[in-house]
């Protein structure tokens, strides 16, 4: 279906494009925060995580807030107090 759609683009005028390419990001930016309420509803205060991301790999964190996107976390058993802001898209429960 998608090898379908893709090949019908080039059919396409300006105008078409522009009003298909604004549905499809408000499309994405609501499955986006669909998946965001999900996982937030899943995570605690508290709660050890980890973070997807290569600089930071293996690294365990304790979630200290939960705001509506991202969760404020800090570093387990570091000695530093610095506090990260990450989405929950991020976050590997």
């Amino acid at each position: 279906m998608l090898n379908k759609m893709l090949n019908q683009l080039g059919q396409l005028s300006k105008d078409e494009l522009i009003t298909l390419n604004d549905a499809v990001i408000k499309m994405a930016r609501a499955k986006s925060r669909i998946e965001s309420v999900a996982k937030g509803a899943t995570l605690k205060v508290g709660q050890v995580v980890e973070i997807n991301h290569p600089k930071h790999k293996g690294q365990k964190f304790t979630i200290k807030k939960i705001n509506r996107t991202k969760c404020v976390i800090n570093e387990l058993g570091g000695h530093s107090h610095t506090l990260f802001t990450a989405p929950m898209s991020m976050i590997i429960a």
